[in-house]
């Protein structure tokens, strides 16, 4: 390990102490169940370990870089405050969602509608679909509205996650009308003046290359074939055997805690209308 000539920091690239601040995230994340402490620990053990465990350094390390996230060269970042001020309002977004009462309103209207296990997690899947803005936001809210009805029909949270999961990215890579959509497009018209391209416009080369997202092509078929045909391998068999048999190792509430429980987002029963 060597110091870093500029931030006077140490060089951890080859060392396997590394992966030790995510170690140490994960692994109170999973033993707390509070997962904002936990990633404040993990970034709190990186900047100790990047700055040779002096807490001066590291209190300065981390004010430094929480102050550059919003400005840059003595002028606000916009671009940065731009993606801080989407963030915080996504959250927002979220948690009015939960405060409002409009997850447990449109869980109550689909319980009403969806008769089936199929029919819950293809509801997760098709929602994953069409809320495509951002991949963000498709998770957050899909899985709030989902979750209320794939637990009445004893869906794993193994399961639910690996749709949200599975729809949430290779939806937004390849709709234009989207955060990564719209990111991808200004990759592609940078590229494009860079190389002197001028029979394509940045819109028109990415819906050409869409056919050529083999990924989130095939991520999205497959999770519409695992949800139809039942489709369960290793640990995911484990998960569903456990909640069909109603043993909710994977979703107990009593053991279990999401972001809401770290702020204290309590679920409004004073729902107006639905989402």
């Amino acid at each position: 390990m060597v110091d870093l000539e500029i931030m006077n920091l140490i060089d951890f690239s080859s060392s396997s102490l590394s992966i030790l601040p995510a170690i140490i995230a994960l692994g109170l994340a999973i033993i707390t169940r509070h997962v904002l402490l936990s990633l404040g620990i993990g970034i709190l053990s990186g900047a100790l370990l990047l700055n040779d465990f002096s807490l001066g350094g590291t209190l300065t390390y981390i004010s430094d870089n929480v102050l550059g996230l919003v400005v840059d060269g003595g002028s606000v970042n916009s671009h940065n405050v731009s993606i801080l001020t989407f963030l915080v309002l996504l959250g927002m977004t979220t948690a009015l969602l939960t405060l409002s009462g409009g997850t447990r309103a449109f869980a109550e209207w689909a319980q009403q509608r969806v008769k089936s296990k199929r029919g819950a997690k293809l509801l997760a899947a098709f929602l994953g679909v069409f809320i495509f803005v951002d991949d963000y936001f498709n998770s957050l809210a899909v899985g709030a509205i989902s979750r209320p009805v794939t637990d009445r029909f004893y869906v794993s949270r193994a399961k639910l996650a690996y749709i949200l999961d599975t729809t949430a990215a290779p939806m937004c890579v390849v709709m234009p009308a989207s955060s990564w959509g719209a990111y991808i497009i200004t990759v592609i018209g940078g590229i494009l003046i860079s190389h002197g391209v001028t029979e394509y416009t940045p819109f028109s080369a990415f819906v050409t290359m869409l056919p050529m997202n083999f990924y989130a092509i095939f991520a999205l078929l497959m999770v519409f074939a695992v949800v139809w045909f039942q489709l369960d391998i290793g640990a995911m068999r484990k998960f569903e055997y456990q909640a069909c048999l109603g043993n909710k190792d994977d979703q107990d509430d009593s053991q279990q805690r999401s972001l809401d429980d770290d702020l204290g987002i309590t679920e409004s029963h004073r729902a107006v209308l639905p989402i």
